[in-house]
């Protein structure tokens, strides 16, 4: 994967990410708020505590980190997504498990479901 098709790769992960906590924010009435500063995108929850999304453009990986743990995922082109190199994933189910932990609730769903 060449640089630009990485970027893209990550700003779609990234509006993923925002739309997901768009629509938990409006479905279940929370108080939540993301924010991109660069190549980070921060997403905090009504507790204080944060999902940080982070591009690492030198190794073409995406890293999630909270107070759960941290996860580095890269493209994978067969499936079309982002899969974590330990084995724990895909990026948007890694994402939910994390959210679902901070916040307490087991009914975060994402907006196709």
């Amino acid at each position: 994967m060449n640089e630009t098709q990485y970027l893209q790769k990550i700003e779609e992960a990234f509006e993923w990410a925002e739309s997901v906590v768009d629509d938990w924010a409006s479905r279940y009435d929370m108080d939540l708020e993301s924010k991109r500063m660069g190549s980070v995108l921060e997403v905090e929850f009504e507790s204080g505590q944060k999902i940080i999304l982070n591009a690492q453009a030198p190794t073409q990986q995406l890293w999630l980190a909270s107070v759960e743990g941290a996860h580095h995922f890269v493209w994978q082109i067969n499936e079309q997504a982002w899969l974590d190199t330990r084995g724990h994933g895909f990026f948007p189910n890694v994402f939910l498990r994390h959210a679902k932990s901070i916040t307490g609730l087991s009914s975060l769903a994402f907006l196709e479901e």
